[in-house]
Parts: structure tokens; sequence; C-alpha cells
């Protein structure tokens, strides 16, 4: 697959945003002319922290991490496919307050950020979404730093576990995508403390693993430490 692509047609791609449907022909043209399509392999950089924003980046296919860089990283969130990566960037500062890279083979639509501000602006149904994705974008956010903040370190880990189960995989059973490492950064401990913890609720026969894969067997008491710890 070339790194580097041009979309074919916006209007029929199985990958598009759920919500370009609202814009009419023209404006959904218009993007596709202002979008270039880079394919990046896993572990690649996609954004840098402190650099300029430049486009509105969109997952089209693939997972990415959205992270902040200093003496120990920390991951705030973990985009999948057919979500645009934070789009408040546009609006604020125009500088990255943080990196992101790619957790698998990940196909970014990169539209120029400044047609995408222009057709939000002038198209009220698609602002209005836009509008919503930044909402829940901060909410997002909000929320994690207030468990980060809050919370002890097992029930760290454990909302960390819900997280992937409920929101990125659907399932109590999963292929871990993140490394033991990136766990760590994901629920802001040492990787020392999140192999400990996994070792823990395994003796306790909370969850199962086997290599990558994770299986919860007591979600209901995974969340009970989630809330209480």
């Amino acid at each position: 697959m070339p790194r580097v692509t041009a979309p074919l047609n916006c209007q029929t791609c199985p990958y598009k945003w759920k919500y370009m449907d609202i814009l009419e022909e023209d404006s959904i043209t218009g993007i596709q002319n202002n979008c270039t399509i880079i394919n990046f392999k896993k572990g690649e950089t996609i954004v840098k922290q402190g650099t300029n924003v430049t486009h509105a980046l969109y997952v089209a296919k693939g997972m990415v991490k959205l992270y902040i860089e200093g003496s120990k990283n920390i991951i705030l969130k973990i985009i999948s496919n057919g979500n645009y990566i934070d789009l408040q960037t546009l609006y604020t500062d125009k500088r990255y307050n943080y990196s992101v890279s790619a957790l698998e083979n990940s196909m970014i639509c990169m539209v120029n950020s400044d047609y995408f501000i222009k057709t939000a602006e002038s198209k009220p149904g698609f602002l209005v979404e836009v509008t919503k994705s930044i909402s829940n974008s901060l909410r997002d956010v909000y929320d994690k730093i207030s468990d980060l903040e809050s919370k002890q370190i097992r029930g760290r880990l454990a909302d960390s576990l819900i997280y992937f189960a409920e929101n990125i995989y659907k399932s109590n059973t999963f292929d871990f995508i993140l490394t033991r490492k990136e766990l760590a950064e994901f629920s802001n401990m040492t990787m020392e403390n999140a192999v400990r913890i996994l070792s823990e609720f395994k003796k306790d026969g909370i969850i199962d693993t086997n290599g990558r894969e994770i299986n919860i067997l007591q979600p209901e008491l995974l969340k009970r430490i989630s809330e209480n710890s």
C-alpha cells in the first residue's frame, strides 16, 4: 500500500466520517480535494508535541494513542477508526499539546485545517457534529485526568481494563493492543506496578491472561475495584 495517496471518492468511501453525508456534494468534493491520505506503520509518529496544527486528522483505519510527552509519558486517549483526533486543536493555539502515534498500521485522512474550519462554519448541521465531537473529546480527557488524580493504582488499572473492554473492543475478551509499558502510561503508574497488579488480578480470578489476550472473568468485581480504590 502506498504511503501517501489521494482520496478517490469521499462520498462512497466505506471509511468516511459518519456525519459526512450531512454535507452537500460540492462540500464533500471540496474536502476530498483538500485531503491527503497517509498510511502509518505501527509505532510511527503521526503528530509531534509542539508542532503546528495544519490539518484535521481523521482515523479512517487503525488505532492511535494520544499522549503527553515528558520524563514519563501519559497516554490520555486511545482513538479508534471512524473518529477525528481532537478537533479542538484547530480552534485553539494552533500547536499540538500532545503527540499521537499509531498503535497498529493506520490510515489517516489529513484535511487542510483552514478548509475544514471554513466548511464547518458555513454548514450549520456539520458544525453541530464537529462541536459535539470536540465536547465529547474534552469530556473524555477531563474524566481521564480526574480518575488519574482521585484513584489509587489498583483502581486506575481496573479502570483502564474496563475502558478497553467497553469502549474499544466491546468485549470482555480481547487481544490487548498496548504493551505493558503503554498500559502503565495509560494508567499513570510504573510498569512494575502495572505488571504486579495484573498478576494480582489474575491470582484473584478477576482476569485471565494468555500472552496478549486478556479475559475479564469478573467484570462487576473489576468495576467495584475501579469505583472504590
